[in-house]
C-alpha cells in the first residue's frame, strides 16, 4: 500500500525561526506557499512555540511566576486564534461561498497571531500589535480566502466586532460564577 499523503513538514525550531522571518518579510507570499498546507498541525506548532515563548517570558517578567496566570495566557494565547477564526468563517460563508476550510482560516490565525506574540510581551506593544495582527490576518484571508481586499477587511472588522459582544456577553457570567 502506497501512501498518497504528502509527508508533513516538520517544524523545529530551525523552521519555526524560518517562517517567522518569511511571515515578516513578507506576509502576502508566505500566506501563499502556506495555502499549500494540509491540515492545521503545522501551523497549530508554531502557534503553540509562540505561546510559550510569550507565556514564560510574560510569567517570569511580569506575574512573579504564577504558574495559574501562565495557564490561563497560554490557554487564551491557543483559544483566541480558534474563536477568531470560528467567527471569520462563519462570516465569509454568509459573505460569499468561499471554499475556504476552516484549518485554512485557522491557519491564517494561528500563524498572525503566533507572529505577534514574539514581539507583544514587551510592555506597551500589545496595544500597537494588535492592529498588525489584524492587518497579517486580513492578507492571509486575501491570500487563502479567496476574498476580495474589502471582504477580508470587512471579515477581519466583523470578526472583532463579535469578539467584543461574545465577551461583553460572558463576562458577567464569569463574574456570578466567581462570586458563588
Amino acid at each position: 500500500m502506497t501512501n498518497t499523503q504528502a509527508p508533513a513538514v516538520k517544524m523545529g525550531v530551525r523552521e519555526y525561526l524560518e517562517s517567522l522571518v518569511s511571515l515578516i518579510r513578507s506576509p502576502a507570499s508566505f500566506f501563499e506557499s502556506a495555502n499549500d498546507e494540509t491540515g492545521s498541525r503545522r501551523a497549530f506548532i508554531f502557534l503553540m512555540i509562540s505561546g510559550l515563548f510569550y507565556c514564560s517570558v510574560s510569567m517570569t517578567y511580569f506575574f512573579e511566576n504564577s504558574l495559574v496566570m501562565g495557564v490561563v495566557m497560554m490557554a487564551n494565547a491557543v483559544f483566541m486564534p480558534a474563536l477568531g477564526a470560528c467567527f471569520s468563517f462563519c462570516i465569509m460563508r454568509m459573505m460569499t461561498p468561499s471554499m475556504a476550510s476552516y484549518s485554512s482560516i485557522f491557519n491564517v490565525y494561528a500563524y498572525s497571531s503566533g507572529a505577534v506574540m514574539v514581539i507583544s510581551w514587551i510592555p506597551g506593544l500589545a496595544v500597537v500589535m494588535e492592529p498588525v495582527r489584524a492587518i497579517l490576518v486580513g492578507v492571509g484571508l486575501y491570500k487563502t480566502g479567496k476574498l476580495g481586499g474589502f471582504q477580508s477587511f470587512v471579515t477581519v472588522v466583523l470578526t472583532a466586532v463579535l469578539l467584543l459582544l461574545f465577551f461583553w456577553t460572558v463576562a458577567p457570567l464569569v463574574v456570578a460564577v466567581r462570586d458563588f
